[in-house]
């Protein structure tokens, strides 16, 4: 059921790579890796490194008291990672290549995670 879903979020944005399910732990609950890629770029490593940014973030916004960080978005060199967090303990990541439409994939992450959130419970 995860798959299906990290699947359609990967498959309907350009240059999309990877799209990864993960609690806060670093630990991966499901991942899809779109077809043609050599997995060279390791989306539950990549979720695992930034699990830990992550919750530096969402500590420093409540210490800010800025409300709940929501939404994050790492662009590199040769990769760009959206993280939307979906609830207090898991979040959901898209990792895409560089010329890739970062806008799709942040609509697309933000219009699962409800349906990510009723398959967690």
């Amino acid at each position: 059921m995860f798959k299906d879903t990290l699947r359609q979020i990967v498959d309907s944005t350009d240059g999309a790579i990877a799209g990864l399910l993960m609690g806060f732990d670093g630990i991966a609950v499901e991942s899809y890796t779109r077809d043609g890629n050599d997995g060279a770029k390791d989306i539950n490593e990549i979720g695992m490194e930034f699990s830990v940014i992550l919750g530096s973030i969402k500590r420093a916004a409540e210490t800010l008291e800025a409300g709940s960080a929501r939404e994050v978005a790492i662009q590199s060199e040769h990769l760009t990672t959206l993280i939307r967090v979906i609830n207090d303990d898991y979040f959901v990541a898209m990792t895409m290549r560089p010329d890739g439409n970062p806008g799709k994939g942040r609509f697309v992450l933000r219009t699962a995670a409800p349906r990510l959130v009723q398959e967690l419970e």
